[in-house]
């Protein structure tokens, strides 16, 4: 049975504050306070069971993700999330609000905007570059503002930011995970007040705050701590090695020149023809109303297999089957769950 004391910490925290604590938060929390819990698995199960964890648990995801790769500071994934927008009024305008995070600690950045509109992507971005301030690299979706060629070089003239664009999938799936934790955490915290509020963006800043202070598991570095002056020894934490440069130096391997081993490693040959999945299709106009149910989860396009190779996964455990198509150029964007074979005819 969890210490009653935990409990009650976690659900004062959560009633005073609107921040639903984490695993790893509240772990860390209850051993400075030297509140006492068995182990963490017990906090785990306890706190999977407490109704503001239960009610908004993660929907399942991909298995395996490719990762990128880049292994230094200053990466950032960044997206816009619209949230509760016919509530701009009780938010100051705001009707979503703009995320960054950084490719390796995944430290946060949340910032309000009332809409997607270029100053107002360039007022979050300057906020976020203040703040941050070892930003290199930001990637993001070919959203309609950063496709702009004036914005990008706008980008690089005032803060010596690269920017490059995302299309699906491994890299994409960062940012979007964080919105959804964001999301879910705002809610938790608008549905802890005993007087009813839509007032959200009063949670974001302790919400970030909160995040960011937290112990990243295996290091005795905090999220806001890491920097280029300590980023080597940070790594050497994290993934147990003397030398962690040498995980991402083969991040990618494949295809081979023996071809028994392309067969038995691809499900699908260069020039084999496959349907694509209709979410995976960014070429295709998405409509409104348009469910699996009625219009089938793959196209009726055929695509050419043009490229395959073996990417490392996003835990650094094992590698992943990607692939390019002929027809969507050589970025190797697309999984074995996203392909069908077709017959020849």
């Amino acid at each position: 049975m969890l210490n009653p004391l935990a409990a009650e910490y976690y659900r004062k925290k959560l009633a005073k504050t609107g921040i639903a604590l984490t695993l790893n938060q509240l772990w860390q929390n209850l051993k400075k306070l030297k509140i006492l819990v068995a182990n963490k698995s017990e906090l785990a199960r306890w706190l999977a069971k407490e109704k503001s964890s239960a009610r908004f648990s993660a929907s399942v995801r991909p298995k395996a993700f490719q990762t990128i790769g880049i292994l230094r500071p200053g990466v950032y994934f960044m997206d816009y999330a619209e949230f509760h927008k016919t509530w701009g009024w009780h938010n100051g305008g705001c009707t979503g609000f703009l995320l960054a995070v950084e490719n390796v600690t995944n430290r946060l950045f949340v910032y309000p905007c009332k809409t997607k509109e270029t100053k107002h992507w360039e007022e979050a971005i300057q906020k976020f570059i203040e703040l941050t301030r070892n930003v290199t690299t930001i990637y993001s979706d070919r959203d309609t503002v950063v496709t702009s060629k004036n914005f990008r070089h706008r980008m690089i003239v005032k803060y010596n930011v690269n920017w490059y664009f995302l299309k699906k999938g491994s890299k994409a799936y960062l940012a979007e995970r964080y919105i959804g934790f964001v999301k879910t955490k705002l809610s938790q915290a608008l549905e802890s007040r005993t007087s009813p509020t839509k007032n959200w963006v009063q949670f974001v800043e302790p919400l970030v705050s909160e995040y960011n202070k937290t112990k990243i598991e295996g290091t005795s570095y905090s999220r806001q701590a890491v920097d280029s002056n300590n980023f080597q020894h940070f790594l050497q934490q994290k993934f147990k090695m003397k030398d962690p440069e040498t995980m991402f130096s083969g991040f990618k391997i494949g295809p081979f020149v023996n071809k028994q081993w392309n067969l038995a490693i691809f499900k699908f040959a260069l020039g084999q023809k496959v349907l694509l999945a209709r979410a995976s299709n960014w070429k295709e106009q998405k409509k409104g109303f348009e469910k699996r149910s009625t219009t089938g989860g793959f196209g009726a396009t055929e695509y050419t297999v043009s490229g395959r190779q073996l990417r490392q996964t996003v835990k650094k455990n094992k590698f992943v089957a990607v692939y390019a198509l002929q027809e969507f150029g050589n970025s190797l964007h697309f999984y074995e769950s996203e392909l069908r074979a077709t017959n020849e005819v």
